[in-house]
């Protein structure tokens, strides 16, 4: 399903899902208060929403959506990237965000994780972040300060971008019962418990602009 206000997009999306087998796009919501009646009815596996236009209504929609469907999952999109709208709408439960200026291949690539039930960001943010990460010794819970390693910087990157812990054993040449131990270090160290609030962290303390000033 796709809730945006831009016609053109959207029959655009619809006609290229149209030519695959894996996904189709059962329908195109042009307001918030269309796909809240629908999506109950429609059920479907992904959403795309719109977050910039109308924002606090897509918001709200994020707020409502465990109650109009268990399953789906959404993919929050827009024309340019906000730090705060994006975090946000991760907040209230969106599995990613894509930039509409995406290619087709990120896109694809994109529906296809978190269909699988992964998070997806885009490639250019998800470097932003590790290099956040590169010059930002982070506080955890008990208010100390803690040291993240080369590896596990490399480590929460990859993470970002929405692998599996198979996926980055395989990137990084490492067991995957390393990357589980990396893990658990990286969850200790920062004070988050999963895979999304590692996540959410990474973009929560970004202190710096996208050109690494």
């Amino acid at each position: 399903m796709m809730v945006d206000g831009n016609t053109l997009y959207g029959e655009a999306v619809s006609s290229l899902l149209g030519s695959l087998k894996e996904f189709q796009v059962t329908t195109s919501c042009r307001s918030v208060s269309d796909a809240r009646a629908l999506i109950p009815k429609e059920m479907p596996d992904v959403i795309l929403v719109e977050i910039q236009h109308g924002e606090q209504a897509a918001m709200e929609l994020l707020r409502e959506l465990p109650g109009l469907s268990s399953a789906a999952r959404v993919v929050a999109t827009g024309d340019t990237e906000n730090r705060e709208t994006i975090v946000e709408a991760m907040r209230l439960g969106a599995k990613g965000f894509l930039l509409k200026q995406a290619s087709t291949e990120l896109f694809l690539k994109c529906l296809k994780k978190v269909y699988a039930g992964e998070i997806w960001l885009d490639g250019r943010y998800a470097e932003a972040v590790l290099n956040a990460f590169g010059s930002y010794s982070p506080e955890n819970k008990a208010g100390g300060k803690m040291e993240i390693s080369t590896r596990e910087m490399e480590v929460i990157g990859l993470v970002v971008q929405g692998y599996k812990n198979r996926d980055i054993a395989d990137k990084l040449f490492i067991s995957e019962k390393t990357v589980k131990n990396h893990l658990s270090a990286i969850f200790h160290k920062l004070g988050v418990t999963d895979r999304l609030e590692l996540t959410l962290f990474a973009f929560e303390k970004r202190l710096f602009s996208p050109g690494g000033e």
